[in-house]
Parts: C-alpha cells; structure tokens; sequence
C-alpha cells in the first residue's frame, strides 16, 4: 500500500483569509489518499473554516502562539510533532517559522516548509522587534528544507533577495477559477439580496485591519460620492477596525452609503455584485482578491505597494498611495468601462489555477 503522507499546516488561525484560504485549499483539492492535511491553529476560538477543515478529514489543533511562552510552544509542539507521527511540517506564520521549523528539525522531521505569504509586518518595529525578526530568520534559514513564497517581493522579505533567487520556490496563490467566471443572473441575484439593484457598487475584500488602508478607502469613497450620489461601498470582512470604520462613516456622512458584510464564505458570489474594487493597502505579498477579482471580470485600482505579480489581466490599475484621495476617485471612473467576461483562460496560462497549484505542492512533500 502506497505511503500516506502526514502534513501539519502550521497557521494563524482558520478565520476567513487570504492566507487561510490558501491553506484550506490544500485539504480541499489535494489528492487525500496519498496526503493527509492536519492544522495547527495559534487561537482559542473556533475559525469559520475550521468545520469544513474537520469534514475533509483534516485535524485541527489549538495551540498557545509562541508569544504566550515559547518554552511551552517548543514543548508542546514537539509532543504534538512526535505523537502525530507527522511526515511534512508547513508553516505559514512568516517570522514565526523560524521557531516552529526549529521544533520540527528537533522532532526529525524530514520536510520543513516555510512559506511567505507577506512583504512586511505592520506595527513599531522597536529593537526588541529587529532582535527578533533576525533571529528568526537566521532559523528559517538554518532548518527549512524548502522556501516558498507567494511572490518574489515575499520571499526577499523573509528569506533575502540573495537566498530566495538561489533556492526559492514561487508557489502561486491558486484559485478554483470555475467558481469566480462572470454570471450575469448571479450577479443580477447578488444585487438585489443586498439591495443595491441600480448603484455603482465599490468593493474591498480584506480584514479590517491597519494594513489594508481602509482609512484612506473612505476617503477615496468619499470622493466618489461627491461625484455619484447613486455610490455604495461594500466592504467584505471583518475585524479590530471594524467600529472604527463605521465610526468615519459616520463622521463623513456615509453611514447610509458604507455597507460592512462581516466575514462571508460566498465571496465568489459577492464579487460578482461589484463593479470595481480599490485596494490601497500600506503592503501585501501576493493578494488573493486580487486574484478572484481578476477570474470575475472586475477592474481594480491597487496601491503601488501591492507587487505588480499580481497583474495577470489588464484589469488591474495601479496608483502612488501618496496620491490624493480625489486623485484615486477620478481614477476609478476611467477604469469603470470594462465590459466583464470570462478570463478563465487568462488565468490558467498566468499559473493561478488551483489544481496547477496543488500538483506543484505535492511534489515538494513527496521529494
């Protein structure tokens, strides 16, 4: 009988997210009689994804994060590596890595993956931080076996221009693209559930968190109001921003005009409602809305600190974040005369197609 492979997916937390996603999409679309996927989340509540991880036959596993203790992380985590008789150990939580793929080496595990899913980190970077991040790194060096990154900008992050040009691994963030092609009916049901059958609907998916500049996306929106009283803003997710958000809103005189969905698992659907996206984040790795917008026929306006990688079709605009909220406004109305059709192929020949993907992955677990 063909070996069973046993992979630990080491992640934040499976809440809905890019990253998460991403992980997610190993237990849905990899070949689960040669692979078993299992996930080690740093969070004491329940993700959304969580039940869908345990229904595909993942386990799912909670665990303090490093910086409740990291004795006790090293601990507990070569007691679960031992126990769970793991194969491949997958982490996915950027400077963090260096510690658990330590552990991992520790517990003779043959395949240490760390992958990078970001280009910076947000917040005060004080000496304690640099000490940190350094130390880190140099683990994630020292006893990974692989270095995968979503983006070249995310791998030189984490892993230096220098290392990840010599021994990186670009892994793109795959999507099932079938799911995202363009359906007029859909989107005509999208609308008219939402209530907003005859607006100009802009659209950010994403957390509600500082590095996605959603402070600067109502003042771009704004903006547009002035110019299409008609307007709304949908922003798909959830987070510690949230009442803030709402709160400028308020203050700007949109609270009737901002709609905050929470966390959805039926963004492909969502997307189809929208007729354009803005995206000025302060840094990504390699933004899968981004990429679902592309396969759905959306145009959308990035910011400038987003990797141009992203850029599989002509439906993305880049602009300076340090232009001016008014700047970005007039903008996305030269980029509102797309006609939205099926770009399915486009996406498959630019690597973003899930199943390419996957295949690619499990190659990595089986060298």
């Amino acid at each position: 009988m063909e070996k069973k492979f046993k992979i630990l997916q080491v992640i934040g937390s499976l809440h809905i997210g890019g990253a998460e996603n991403i992980a997610m999409n190993f237990s849905r679309y990899i070949d689960r009689s040669r692979f078993q996927c299992d996930y080690l989340v740093f969070t004491e509540d329940i993700g959304e994804y969580e039940k869908e991880a345990i229904s595909l036959g993942s386990k799912v596993i909670h665990l303090d994060p490093p910086n409740k203790g990291y004795v006790n992380y090293y601990k507990n985590l070569k007691k679960i590596l031992i126990d769970g008789k793991y194969d491949v150990v997958h982490s996915h939580t950027l400077l963090n890595n260096g510690l658990t793929l330590k552990v991992a080496y520790d517990s003779n595990i043959k395949k240490r993956i760390s992958h990078s899913h970001s280009t910076n980190i947000m917040g005060k970077k004080n000496f304690l931080y640099k000490v940190y991040a350094y130390l880190m790194k140099k683990l994630i060096v020292k006893y990974s076996t692989s270095l995968i990154a979503c983006g070249t900008e995310a791998g030189s992050y984490l892993y230096g221009e220098k290392l990840f040009k010599e021994k990186g691994i670009l892994v793109n963030n795959g999507i099932n693209i079938k799911d995202y092609v363009f359906n007029k009916e859909k989107r005509k049901i999208m609308r008219q559930k939402i209530g907003i059958e005859n607006a100009l609907v802009v659209g950010h998916v994403g957390r509600l968190t500082a590095v996605k500049n959603h402070d600067f996306l109502l003042d771009v929106f704004f903006h547009i109001h002035k110019l299409n009283r008609e307007s709304i803003l949908l922003l798909v997710g959830d987070g510690e921003l949230r009442a803030t958000i709402e709160n400028k809103s308020k203050e700007l005189g949109l609270e009737e005009n901002v709609i905050v969905t929470g966390m959805r698992t039926d963004v492909p659907d969502l997307l189809q409602a929208l007729d354009i996206i803005v995206f000025p984040s302060h840094f990504e790795g390699l933004p899968v809305t981004l990429i679902e917008a592309q396969a759905s026929g959306v145009h959308s306006l990035v910011s400038d600190r987003v990797t141009s990688k992203v850029k599989a079709t002509n439906l993305i605009t880049f602009l300076p974040l340090e232009e001016k909220a008014e700047v970005w406004a007039g903008k996305l109305f030269d980029c509102l005369n797309n006609e939205r059709r099926d770009r399915s192929q486009e996406m498959i020949a630019k690597g973003f197609d899930v199943y390419s993907t996957i295949i690619q992955l499990e190659n990595i677990y089986e060298e």
